[in-house]
């Protein structure tokens, strides 16, 4: 690497290449695999057997990506500062930064989430918990793709730092880009087709619901008829007597 303050041309120890190196892959574990698989846990929870597996899951996904996450970040920092490099100077380190803050608010977020009603409750959901899973989603949706433009800048980042040849560097983004597009589809065909399988399974049942209510409406209708005709015989029982009265 050329020192341009002295002029002098200054080889990196292996160390620095090899901590970039693992800085990248803990990077992609965590969120291109591990981030992933947690969104897609709770998408498609139709698929994994009922109960509190799906969210188990989610949660231990998305706390071991967090986990690799600070570990990623404290290499990065760690080395830029052996290196004697500025702090979040480019566009990668601010992206870096940017997404540590979103994912610590995530995650306390996850935290103190509001109370969720029990199942088959009649309890509604409050307009806090409501609130609470669109920023959930949507805060997750962002952050995952920004994940994924900031992996493929740091293999760049990488490539250009060790001179990696060009070939690699495009044989390793054609493999990433293939990798991010089979779960990007999992997360969003996958996601879209049980959402619709609910939506049209709840419409179902409403309709079943309300004509089954319908129906039990029907004799309550039948059953009050009869008071009216019981009514009629007292009012023909009552003619002979006021013939009598009437009569010389």
């Amino acid at each position: 690497e050329l020192n341009l303050s002295s002029g002098t041309s200054e080889e990196l120890s292996p160390l620095n290449k090899s901590a970039w190196l693992a800085h990248g892959v803990i990077a992609f574990l965590a969120w291109g695999v591990l981030v992933p698989f947690a969104v897609q846990s709770a998408l498609l929870r139709d698929l994994l057997p009922k109960g509190p597996l799906w969210f188990k899951l989610h949660r231990a996904f998305n706390s071991t990506a967090y986990a690799s996450f600070i570990a990623l970040f404290a290499i990065a920092v760690a080395y830029t500062s052996k290196e004697g490099k500025p702090h979040f100077n480019n566009d990668h380190q601010k992206m870096g930064l940017a997404m540590f803050i979103m994912a610590s608010v995530q995650i306390i977020g996850g935290v103190v989430r509001p109370h969720q009603p029990a199942p088959g409750s009649d309890e509604e959901k409050t307009k806090v918990r409501k609130e609470w899973e669109v920023g959930h989603r949507v805060l997750g949706v962002a952050l995952l793709a920004c994940a994924f433009w900031q992996i493929d800048d740091g293999m760049k980042l990488y490539s250009r730092k060790y001179s990696v040849s060009e070939s690699h560097e495009d044989k390793l983004s054609i493999a990433y880009w293939v990798w991010t597009g089979v779960m990007s589809a999992v997360i969003v065909v996958g996601g879209g087709y049980f959402k619709l399988r609910k939506k049209s399974s709840e419409n179902t049942l409403n309709e079943a619901s309300g004509g089954a209510k319908e129906e039990e409406v029907g004799p309550k209708e039948e059953e009050v008829e009869p008071k009216e005709e019981e009514v009629e015989p007292k009012e023909e029982e009552e003619l002979p007597v006021a013939q009598v009265d009437g009569a010389p």
